[in-house]
């Protein structure tokens, strides 16, 4: 047998392999094939493989270590193949959320196209729905959810609106506070949250399979893994889906502005500077504030949030100055130097949000942070700005895999170009 041949046959015997083994993962954690739970398992396994992989290359023994790390690494290409394979049976399912649609393929000519009157009119239904369901909460004595804004890029739908603005939206997301009284670790927060979003998740299907509310297509609503993607119907007819964020009180002020984007710019755009920032300090900047996870002292990435012997802090839940609470927090002191850039933009303003105002702020903690010798100054924003290059990368190539046309995948190279340039030139470099 050749080389080449033996290497295919190896390489599809651990495929299934690696398929059976993940079948029976699924059947032991009650997790649905092709849902966000199973991608996320999948992702969990990737990386444990990734890192088993990296401590091979450690020690005296590592040149030793060669077949192994190849046997890894194809093991990892298998997974990862496996899970391509669940994500196109989920978004084909309505399992897994793609650009917004929730429908199936057939279907999809019902929705409406989302200009800002489309949106204003979803959006009252939607809050009178909600109103509903907090009526029909009371009537079970459960506490109230707290609707809360339209947050991504129908944030300013009503400025687009008085200004006769024919914008295109790509979904509709709203944010919503659910009940949350835990006030022990975070670890202990963190499973109450979860309790209640699944609870709630059980009170949302009731609600709607009691009342079956003349606005609501609750088929579709309820086809996949979670209802609160809602299909909504407008007085033409039309279907829109609203995308329920779902928060908690002690977020609700982050989320607003952690949420929202600058005006007329795609989200991903200031998300993937976030990201940027976080993954150089090792720090989760998303959802429910600023994460910081550690072992021994020493910061961990996320991916290692279930190991033995990792605790987790949550430094700040204030969107407005969590740049600050970062500096505070690696300084060590409540006390610091902090270079008036860091003073004039110590984070987000939700009213008044634009990249270029989180680039100068991320400028002003670097500085901030080079000043108590904790970071190279320049080392510290190149870096960032690779991240946040490569993660506006990601973000097209991905949607190129999807299928979009040349056309659109050309405007956001060019998209991705300008804020790019927008974020190097408030870094200085």
């Amino acid at each position: 047998m050749s080389r080449w041949v033996y290497k295919m046959y190896s390489s599809d015997l651990l495929k299934e392999l690696i398929r059976e083994v993940t079948v029976q993962l699924n059947d032991e954690m009650q997790v649905e094939y092709g849902s966000e739970s199973h991608i996320n398992e999948l992702d969990k396994l990737i990386s444990d493989l990734q890192f088993l992989k990296k401590s091979l290359r450690k020690g005296h023994n590592r040149h030793k270590h060669r077949k192994e790390m190849h046997r890894l690494q194809d093991a990892i290409g298998a997974i990862r193949y496996l899970k391509n394979s669940a994500s196109r049976f989920g978004i084909k399912n309505g399992l897994l959320k793609e650009g917004g649609l929730k429908l199936p393929p057939e279907k999809r000519e019902m929705l409406a196209q989302l200009n800002p009157t489309v949106v204003s009119q979803a959006v009252e239904i939607y809050e009178r729905l909600l109103g509903d369901w907090n009526m029909y909460l009371s009537s079970m004595g459960e506490d109230p959810i707290i609707p809360m804004r339209p947050v991504g890029s129908v944030s300013y739908y009503q400025q687009d609106l008085s200004l006769a603005d024919d914008t295109s939206y790509g979904d509709i997301d709203y944010l919503v506070a659910f009940p949350s009284e835990s006030e022990g670790s975070e670890i202990e927060r963190r499973r109450s949250e979860r309790e209640v979003q699944s609870k709630y998740r059980e009170l949302f299907v009731s609600f709607l399979n009691d009342k079956l509310p003349d606005s609501v297509d609750v088929e579709e609503t309820l086809r996949g893994n979670t209802p609160f993607m809602v299909m909504l119907r407008l007085p033409d007819g039309k279907l829109v889906q609203v995308d329920t964020v779902i928060t908690f009180p002690r977020y609700s002020g982050w989320m607003e502005g952690r949420y929202t984007p600058e005006r007329g710019i795609k989200g991903y755009t200031i998300g993937n500077l976030y990201k940027a920032l976080g993954d150089y300090l090792v720090m989760s900047i998303g959802t429910e504030g600023v994460i910081v996870r550690s072992k021994m002292g020493e910061r961990v990435a996320s991916r290692f949030s279930r190991s033995k012997g990792v605790e987790t802090e949550n430094i700040s839940t204030n969107i407005k100055t969590f740049l600050r609470d970062i500096a505070k927090y690696i300084i060590g002191s409540d006390e610091i130097n902090e270079d008036p850039l860091l003073s004039n933009n110590p984070g987000v303003n939700p009213e008044s949000v634009t990249i270029e105002g989180l680039a100068r702020g991320v400028k002003g903690l670097a500085l901030t942070l080079g000043s108590h010798g904790v970071y190279d100054i320049n080392e510290m924003l190149n870096s960032v700005l690779e991240n946040y290059s490569a993660g506006l990368r990601k973000n097209i190539e991905n949607k190129k895999k999807r299928g979009i046309d040349e056309k659109k995948y050309q405007k956001l190279l060019d998209l991705n170009d300008k804020v790019f340039q927008q974020v190097k030139q408030e870094f200085g470099i």
